[in-house]
């Protein structure tokens, strides 16, 4: 009989044989016998690459976990995974989580007390801290507030804005960049703090600051804002201080008049730095192009100043198909204001600044040929609609778009020699047919904003603070309809949605339009039952309008059989 295994020495128990084990998890479910050659992993979860686990005996105290089974053609499989996750988060310029960083502040002026430890960003993120360091050393220390360099604030600003980026129209497809330059990321900080969330307002006036510092820059001989031709990366720089210059204009334009002067510097650097061949894989210059040229209109319009940007390209590579859309109502837009520049016509915009006088129509003539311009600017503006409102192909919120630019350049058609008139509706030198057209287009102006929350630049703000002014004439001249109040007070609530640095062009919109809207009574219910837009449906000839009403149905403003007489 063997003498019991406790009876034995320390040396006795390591030389006794162990017991044997029952098969381990995978053998035991297929009912396969489980052989151990060495180590703790059998032979059928060797060749299966899996873990060979066994479960403990009653007097066991704990599962024996072997060690991990090194697969080779699992671990090149897990490292391609993770160099292709590292590859996305760099171009979205997202941070990794297991990176970490000891300070807040991009460089040692950036300092300031109570900044909390950041995870350390990665690569593409260590490219956005180059930005801002450049940023910085360009910006006059006693300009800013040095609160602004923060680490966790520009990440908070530059994460938000890729969130909620405002919508560009002539960039359909969103752009990311995962190595931001300076000018550009001047804008989206200056963009996402004034148009961002409150505790960012206090920060907006600084961030302005830098912007107006780096778009100066380009004007500075060998600045670090610009770039030398010869630079390898030069057409990456200059497509992205392109784009933030556009980015400020649609930001700034109407309240800073040096905007015209960024469009003459972005329109000169892309004939200098677009390269001789577009494929695929190359930034979407033509875009650009037209995003460059849609500012330039829009500031002409506001300003009835001579458009900088030629309406061709002068470079081959530039040119888009002359049936695409935004080209089609660049060249309307273009053409037409051509016409009406130069003649010293009071603009849209001095009617925010001031009260143009009313002048005579022998001051500014309007002759049959201005009135053949405009008709057919109108009808081109017509058959766009028609055909880009129908695409099949297009979404809801494409066709919402096009809606809304039909409109809103409808409004700056028919104001073209309104400001002339004291941009008085009940002018002495307006007809009733007149005054009937140009009301019904603010009202569908002032609509836009009801429902569309996507309306964030500058000329579309004041083209529908314009049309509110002109509907609030028609308050007063007894033309009004029940919801105008309403309509009204709902553009001046979403003005004051805004942290723009003060005085803003919004502060000047709402002065401008509180200021017309006191002692506007509610129209009394006479006035009510019969509003001029349909006293007069019922009597005007229409043969003279140059609009198709039938365009704005849509917004329920008219109603074709009364218009068409019937």
């Amino acid at each position: 009989m063997s003498p019991d295994s406790s009876e034995l020495g320390p040396q006795s128990q390591e030389m006794a044989e162990p017991k044997a084990r029952k098969a381990c998890i995978n053998c035991r479910r297929q009912k396969m016998k489980c052989r151990i050659d060495n180590g703790n992993v059998c032979r059928r979860c060797q060749r299966s690459g899996v873990p060979c686990i066994f479960v403990p005996r009653a007097n066991a105290a704990q599962v024996i976990l072997p060690a991990p089974v090194t697969n080779p053609a699992s671990v090149e499989f897990n490292k391609d995974v993770l160099r292709r996750l590292k590859i996305i988060e760099d171009y979205l310029g997202l941070p990794r989580a297991d990176d970490h960083a000891t300070s807040d502040s991009v460089t040692s002026r950036g300092d300031a007390p109570g900044d909390e430890e950041l995870p350390e960003d990665s690569r593409a993120l260590r490219s956005l801290w180059d930005a801002v360091a450049c940023l910085e050393r360009i910006t006059p220390t006693a300009s800013v507030d040095p609160v602004i360099w923060r680490k966790s604030t520009i990440k908070h600003l530059w994460l938000t804005f890729h969130d909620a980026m405002p919508g560009l129209h002539f960039l359909p497809k969103r752009q990311t960049f995962s190595s931001p330059r300076p000018l550009l990321l001047a804008s989206i900080l200056c963009c996402s703090s004034s148009r961002g969330a409150p505790e960012m307002s206090e920060l907006a006036p600084y961030y302005l600051t830098v912007l107006f510092n780096a778009i100066g820059q380009l004007s500075i001989p060998n600045s670090e804002i610009g770039r030398p031709a010869d630079d390898p990366h030069s057409e990456e720089w200059a497509f992205q201080t392109v784009l933030g210059l556009v980015l400020a204009g649609l930001l700034m334009e109407a309240n800073v008049p040096e905007t015209g002067v960024w469009i003459s510097i972005a329109y000169r650097l892309i004939l200098e730095h677009c390269p001789p061949h577009i494929d695929e894989k190359s930034r979407d210059w033509r875009k650009l192009f037209t995003g460059v040229q849609i500012v330039d209109l829009e500031h002409a319009s506001l300003h009835l100043s001579c458009p900088v940007i030629p309406l061709e390209p002068p470079l081959p590579m530039l040119q888009v198909s002359h049936r695409d859309q935004l080209y089609r109502l660049s060249r309307m837009m273009h053409t037409g204001l051509t016409h009406f520049t130069g003649r010293g016509l009071p603009t849209i915009w001095s009617c925010f600044t001031g009260y143009p006088p009313e002048t005579s129509l022998s001051t500014f003539p309007f002759t049959a040929i201005d009135a053949a311009v405009l008709r057919d600017w109108a009808r081109q503006l017509d058959e766009w609609l028609v055909e880009f409102s129908k695409a099949e192909e297009d979404t809801e919120e494409d066709r919402g778009l096009v809606f809304r630019q039909y409109v809103l350049h409808r409004l700056v058609v028919l104001s073209i020699y309104h400001p002339a008139r004291g941009c008085n509706l009940y002018s002495n030198s307006i007809t009733p047919e007149e005054q009937y057209e140009l009301l019904l287009s603010a009202r569908a102006t002032l609509k836009l904003h009801l429902n569309d929350n996507s309306i964030w630049s500058n000329w579309d703000l004041v083209m529908i603070t314009w049309a509110a002014l002109i509907v609030i004439q028609g308050i007063e001249g007894g033309a009004s309809e029940p919801d105008d109040l309403r309509n009204i007070r709902i553009h001046l609530d979403k003005l004051r949605l805004t942290n723009e640095p003060k005085p803003s062009l919004r502060d000047k919109l709402i002065a401008r339009l509180e200021q017309s809207i006191q002692g506007v009574q509610t129209p009394s219910p006479s006035a009510l039952n019969d509003p001029m837009g349909l006293a007069m449906s019922r009597s005007l000839d229409y043969s003279w309008q140059i609009f198709d009403q039938a365009s704005l149905e849509p917004l329920g403003l008219v109603q074709p059989m009364e218009l068409n007489g019937g």
